[in-house]
């Protein structure tokens, strides 16, 4: 190398170097390509290239110069930040194959590693490599990494609920909420709530500590938030997680994920009503690039909600498409075939559904038991949960006890329990506690006329309730065709004197039991407060005093003076009432503002009639005068003198 292309080798490095020490990525990108100008082969200034890529947050430059073939020999030795750039890409799995292939696992590649199998759900796994990276390394991250390790432990805790975990000292608050997410994971939510209100509270005042603002507090604490509205939702408490979230929502938070969660959340809790605010928020649930953000656990239950949601949009067709991805995507089949047998149903078409239900089987085939039933096809409902694996579970001979009762197939109902009896005899374990079986048994053969099966019925539960004396008398009934064991039985019933003490006969006899219990309690309750005590007891009783009050008198009153008895009368019916009589005043008369004399002048009944007027009178009206008939008579009198004129 000459000595000129060495100087200026020189004096690009000390740029490059310059650059990288004040942050200024891109003048160190431009000083890094010089230099590779200059000597190709320079291994450091290539890795500040790719390091530059990085800082820039440009990981496909920075991939696509690791992956040249060119580069080969460069590259070969950075394994870490090729592994890294395919990590930032969402290209989990090629970055782990990355991460495997290098000779070997250097801390940093660790980490990674642990960060990679977290990504790809991985999680036993990745606490086993957590725990040895703890284990074996102590540096200023140890809190960073048992923060992760809690998160690995509370999604672990997701998965398997009955696993025993390690717990975690809460010194800092991603502990805490990593803590309170793990104890609501297992179900234990009310314990749950006041860690996370304890990491909400140390999460905001860490970031006013580094001197961080309120808004920025409440954005850091809004996750903490979200969780605590997932407790309260799980305990029942709808209302109040839903104000939770909407105010987490309001804030518009800049986690996209966070987003997602609390909007799915708010669709769960209004169910069929409120559609429209419901589609709005499955919306921003379903939004792009949550793929890399949510965990497939996350993400099949955003699914089945839109799935759930069509349905009640009236979008069957929609609904059939989130059904699909429902089982491609996420192996959901079962659950994806009972939501669109749900929406079949809706739309009218049962045979589709049951058809449906009944080719996945297990569990569906109660489900299409179901929908049969709602059909009013009893009879195929009957035939298929018989021939079903679930025939033998109590919940299931309890339906079809039933439905054949309620159809009067009272001898099919008491072989079915003969066929559950000789299901569960060989089980001593089951028989003892299927108390209610029996005793549901011993009726339906009862009603079939059947006394032995009833009498068999009877003993199991006997056999099962030992110290109850109703279930051996219930026995002792059932047992009239064996006499000889009857009064065994019957041996260890309590005697009638001891049933008879219990029984109040008095009471009985005035309580009037035709009105109904209640008023057959009130009765005796009196009745035993209004019986006499003991002789003697009532000595040591003592009559309380009555309170003597004084009188209240009106503060004029003169106590000398006897009061006037018609004092409570009211003032117009009292002898010494007298009315009060108006005094009448000149009435003016005419408008507002005139004087008594204008108003006189004004006044026609004061003037005098002049001698014009009283000539200037209107003419009067004569009658004509009447011979005294009416108009009736006149009418037939003129009918009389017509019928004289006749020609005959």
């Amino acid at each position: 190398m000459s000595a000129n292309k060495e100087n200026n080798l020189v004096q690009a490095y000390v740029e490059l170097n310059k650059f990288c020490q004040s942050s200024d990525y891109e003048r160190a990108l431009k000083a890094a390509g010089k230099v590779l100008q200059i000597a190709p082969n320079e291994q450091k200034a290539f890795h500040c290239k790719v390091i530059c890529f990085i800082q820039l947050h440009n990981f496909k430059e920075a991939l696509t110069v690791l992956c040249n073939a060119k580069n080969a020999s460069l590259a070969s030795e950075l394994v870490f930040e090729k592994a890294y750039t395919q990590y930032r890409l969402n290209c989990p799995k090629e970055a782990l194959e990355t991460v495997d292939s290098a000779p070997e696992l250097t801390p940093a590649l660790k980490e990674l590693r642990a960060q990679i199998l977290y990504r790809l759900e991985q999680y036993q796994d990745c606490y086993n490599l957590y725990r040895d990276i703890v284990k074996n390394t102590t540096d200023d991250y140890e809190d960073e990494r048992k923060a992760n390790m809690s998160a690995v432990v509370a999604n672990l805790a997701a998965l398997n609920p009955s696993t025993d975990l390690p717990s975690f000292e809460e010194n800092t608050y991603e502990l805490s909420y990593n803590a309170g997410t793990k104890l609501a994971m297992v179900g234990k939510y009310n314990e749950a709530l006041p860690v996370l209100k304890k990491a909400e509270q140390a999460c905001s005042e860490s970031v006013l500590e580094d001197g961080g603002t309120e808004e920025e507090a409440k954005e850091e604490a809004a996750i903490i938030r979200v969780q605590q509205a997932y407790c309260q939702q799980q305990m029942g408490k709808e209302k109040e997680a839903a104000a939770l979230y909407q105010n987490v929502l309001k804030d518009k938070p800049s986690d996209q994920a966070l987003t997602a969660i609390a909007s799915n959340n708010l669709v769960v809790i209004n169910r069929d009503t409120n559609v429209f605010d419901s589609r709005k928020r499955m919306k921003a649930a379903t939004q792009d690039g949550l793929e890399h953000k949510l965990n497939s656990r996350q993400r099949a239950s955003i699914a089945y909600n839109q799935a759930i949601l069509a349905i009640y949009s009236n979008q069957p067709d929609f609904c059939k498409q989130c059904c699909v991805k429902l089982s491609r995507e996420f192996g959901q089949e079962r659950r994806a075939a009972l939501v669109e047998a749900s929406s079949l149903v809706k739309e009218g078409k049962r045979a589709q559904a049951v058809a449906l239900l009944l080719k996945h089987g297990g569990s569906l085939t109660l489900a299409a038991a179901q929908v049969l039933l709602a059909q009013g096809d009893r009879k195929a409902a009957v035939k298929l949960l018989e021939e079903s694996e679930y025939r033998y579970r109590p919940a299931v001979v309890g339906l079809l006890c039933t439905v054949l009762t309620a159809d009067n197939d009272c001898e099919k109902a008491s072989r079915m329990f003969i066929d559950v009896y000789e299901h569960y005899k060989s089980d001593s374990e089951k028989l003892l506690s299927l108390r209610n079986m029996w005793r549901a048994a011993a009726e339906a053969h009862q009603r079939a006329n059947n006394a032995d099966a009833a009498a068999a019925a009877h003993e199991a539960l006997a056999r099962a309730a030992p110290g109850d004396k109703r279930s051996l008398a219930r026995l002792v009934k059932a047992l009239g065709g064996d006499p000889e064991r009857a009064r065994q039985l019957a041996a260890g019933l309590p005697p009638v004197s001891e049933l008879e003490g219990k029984i109040d006969v008095d009471a009985l006899e005035s309580s009037k039991w035709m009105m109904g219990a209640k008023v057959v309690k009130k009765t005796v309750q009196s009745k035993q407060e209004q019986s006499p005590g003991t002789p003697g007891s009532e000595l040591g009783q003592k009559t309380k005093a009555k309170r003597k009050r004084k009188t209240k008198l009106p503060p004029n009153a003169d106590l000398s003076r006897p009061p006037d008895p018609e004092r409570w009368l009211p003032k117009y019916e009292r002898t010494a009432y007298r009315k009060r009589r108006g005094i009448r005043r000149d009435v003016i008369k005419g408008s507002q503002g005139m004087t008594t004399t204008a108003v006189d002048q004004y006044d026609m009944s004061k003037q005098t009639p002049s001698a014009t007027a009283a000539a200037a009178k209107s003419p009067r009206v004569e009658a004509k005068p009447t011979d005294g008939a009416t108009a009736w008579q006149r009418k037939q009198q003129q009918k009389k003198k017509g019928k004289g004129k006749g020609k005959w």
